[in-house]
């Protein structure tokens, strides 16, 4: 019964670590931004009850000198427990008992924190990936761009701005074009030292996948997302959107004249014939040039790095605004749920490919992530704490303490709802096999 047991708990552990590492890494996010609170709770001495994270039962727990320190079951969240934080206290070391600016720093580290994580892994990702960092000068073009020449864009460019939006790094230029997937770019480029508009530069889009196909159309190298669909590395297709493939060319083309990025396939899998639909596509922009690179350096680094985390930050508020204005979908927003299977599956694949960049760059984009949003004003977050103090500070006179309670209340009510809801539009997800990605 040994082996058996051993190949079980193999088979087990294969599925399990990936999450176990998700898991660690949102538990890393977490603490660093309860962190902050606490380290300037500290500072300022404003007495600390307890320093738990995650929610549920209680898996751990600590009675420290003055501070009581736990772990939960559930890894979607944390806190700082301050004495005469949500109310009235006569403790001079109470948090409601210190000054204004005092306390908006305090508030305002864990969002900080975070944020300053970010930039770290930004740094990390920046410094490990080749011996260049990239920047937004044209280098050369491929023979394909004669369009492009055409429209104004030429080698030696820096490209400043992409449909009205400034570029801070090269990633911003591919994250601005595929956000734009029209194949049509307003640009504003540096040129000779002299700023030029080109009102319509235009660049190929097409559909594309995580996995790469040979002669025989047969599939490889399948990104985790691509398995979930239910295609299998040696899968040969026949069929994609219905219509017959017999060859490599007709197969890339199907692919590339795909226009919604969902494709259904038909294959071939050892003599049987299976159909495996609604397979969601990635939409690449197929860029005619090369960017110029930057020798690898202290400052070069350090730089790419700042560049890379404003990429990044920028990226949350634009996502958010294309939330609100429906350029995506409520489909699209994943919360705590759907955030670990993406780590865990970027876990599976940089594992594969013993790269492991792209996890560091979704735990930059997450930290990033949550540091912007706990500092917008909404009730209930950091943020609209925040904005209470900043009313105290600037009438000097702080809002009566029971109508902040009921702003933080009806918004904390409406936060956990809106989990609720992406929770369990993530359980579906999970479940259905449709995938957060």
């Amino acid at each position: 019964m040994t082996l058996p047991f051993l190949v079980t708990a193999g088979a087990i552990w294969h599925k399990v670590w990936p999450f176990l590492i998700a898991i660690l890494f949102f538990g890393v996010i977490i603490f660093i931004h309860e962190f902050g609170h606490f380290i300037f709770a500290k500072l300022f001495g404003v007495k600390v009850n307890e320093f738990a994270l995650g929610m549920g039962p209680t898996l751990l727990k600590k009675q420290g000198k003055e501070t009581k320190y736990a772990l939960h079951l559930f890894p979607i969240g944390g806190y700082c427990a301050m004495e005469g934080e949500d109310e009235s206290s006569d403790d001079d070391r109470a948090f409601c008992n210190k000054k204004v600016w005092q306390r908006i720093i305090i508030v305002a580290a864990g969002a900080t924190f975070n944020l300053i994580l970010g930039l770290i892994i930004s740094c990390i990702l920046i410094g490990v990936d080749g011996d260049y960092v990239g920047t937004r000068q044209i280098l050369r073009f491929y023979d394909t761009a004669v369009s492009n020449t055409a429209d104004g864009l030429m080698a030696g460019d820096e490209i400043l701005e992409i449909d009205d939006k400034h570029v801070f790094s090269d990633y911003d230029i591919t994250y601005l074009m595929q956000r734009n997937n029209t194949g049509a770019y307003h640009m504003v480029v540096r040129r000779d030292g002299e700023k030029v508009d080109l009102p319509a530069v235009h660049f190929n889009v097409r559909t594309g996948g995580n996995f790469s196909y040979k002669e025989d159309n047969s599939i490889h190298d399948l990104s985790a997302k691509m398995k979930k669909a239910g295609l299998r590395d040696g899968d040969i297709i026949t069929a994609v959107n219905g219509t017959a493939v017999t060859d490599n060319e007709a197969l890339a083309a199907a692919i590339a004249a795909d226009r919604d990025f969902t494709i259904d396939f038909t294959v071939l899998r050892e003599n049987e014939t299976l159909e495996i639909d609604k397979v969601k596509m990635m939409t690449v922009t197929v860029f005619d040039f090369v960017l110029l690179g930057e020798k690898k350096n202290v400052f070069t680094v350090v730089s790419g790095g700042v560049k890379y985390a404003l990429t990044m930050s920028r990226l949350v508020y634009l996502s958010l605004f294309d939330l609100i204005t429906g350029h995506y979908g409520f489909s699209e927003l994943a919360g705590p749920i759907g955030t670990v299977s993406v780590i865990a599956d970027m876990a599976e694949e940089s594992a594969a490919s013993a790269d492991w960049s792209g996890i560091l760059m979704i735990m930059a984009m997450i930290t990033i992530n949550i540091g912007l949003f706990n500092l917008l004003p909404i009730p209930a977050l950091d943020g609209g704490r925040l904005f209470f103090m900043l009313i105290e500070l600037v009438f000097r006179k702080p809002v009566p303490a029971k109508y902040e309670g009921w702003v933080h209340a009806v918004g904390m009510v409406l936060l956990l709802l809106l989990m609720a809801v992406v929770s369990f539009s993530d359980i579906w997800k999970w479940i259905s096999g449709v995938g957060f990605y």
